[in-house]
């Protein structure tokens, strides 16, 4: 099936606090906009300094162009797209649990093979404490987004999802359906983000 160019030019930002799917919702636009011949289109995986992101947006004026903002590594808003797609976890236990298994087994994306998940009650309180006091700072800037027009998702809501449902709850109606379940970043296949059962 060929695909026409149905999508306006615009620079499309996730912003997220991390540990939200982000990366797979990123991988799924993606994917929707090269099927999608976007012109002058690229991909950038991750933006996580507020000067570096406003010089990329100048430099991405009128073009097409799609990435991830993690709020949390910077606290500061990030204001030049077009389009912002906010992405949270409603489970923020889950969502702690998720950051802390990721930093201490430097891993983020993919299953680590043969490899024992160590887990320290003590640092993981630490890190625990840490998340929740960034938590309202985050908070804020959510609602400003939306309350300026963002698309506001769940990754609980989105996680078990089609990828043309995906694509339509973000304002992308009518695309070809494709396997969620088979992306990669970087030679690595995406998986679902850790859960609170410590599976």
């Amino acid at each position: 099936m060929r695909w026409e160019y149905t999508v306006p030019k615009m620079i499309t930002c996730i912003v997220n606090p991390s540990r939200c799917g982000s990366t797979l919702l990123l991988h799924i636009l993606d994917k929707y906009f090269r099927m999608s011949r976007t012109p002058n289109y690229s991909m950038e995986y991750e933006i996580i300094d507020e000067k570096v992101g406003a010089e990329v947006l100048k430099q991405k004026s009128g073009a097409n162009f799609l990435f991830k903002y993690q709020f949390l590594f910077t606290i500061q808003p990030l204001l030049g797209a077009d389009k912002y797609i906010v992405l949270d976890r409603k489970d923020k236990d889950a969502w702690i649990y998720s950051s802390f298994m990721s930093f201490m087994h430097h891993n983020p994306h993919g299953k680590l093979e043969n490899k024992e998940y160590e887990f320290d009650e003590v640092v993981f309180n630490h890190h625990k404490d840490h998340m929740f006091r960034l938590l309202p700072i985050w908070e804020k800037e959510k609602s400003r987004l939306i309350d300026q027009g963002a698309v506001s998702l769940w990754y609980e809501d989105i996680k078990d999802k089609s990828a043309a449902d995906i694509l339509q709850m973000c304002g992308y109606p009518g695309a070809a359906p494709f396997d969620k379940d088979d992306l990669y970043f970087r030679g690595i296949k995406l998986e679902k983000v850790w859960s609170c059962k410590r599976e």
